[in-house]
């Protein structure tokens, strides 16, 4: 089975996650990027350490409020497969009877 790079990116990210879940600990940015730090100390894999290192960069952004650049992560952005969503109002709810 083939991974882009972002895919890749995004499961380095739920692998830290999950680590973080397992051992009972709260998941957030900051937990997060230590995370990755710490598979990375143990990582031989220079593809995934590049994608760990590039997952801790973009996660800096969030460590404040305001200091998220613009700039869309590439590897977070890709809207492939999915259908644009339609704004939603209340009128638009329909019951079942």
């Amino acid at each position: 089975m083939y991974f882009s790079s972002d895919e890749k990116a995004n499961v380095i990210i739920g692998e830290a996650a999950m680590n973080l879940f397992n051992a009972g600990q709260e998941v957030n940015v900051e937990l997060l990027i230590k995370e990755l730090q710490v598979m990375a100390e143990s990582e031989v894999n220079e593809h995934r350490l590049e994608l760990m290192q590039h997952a801790r960069q973009w996660l800096m952004g969030f460590k404040t409020i305001g200091s998220r650049s613009t700039a869309p992560a590439n590897w977070l952005s890709s809207t492939f497969g999915t259908e644009p969503v339609a704004p939603v109002s209340a009128d638009d709810i329909f019951f079942k009877h």
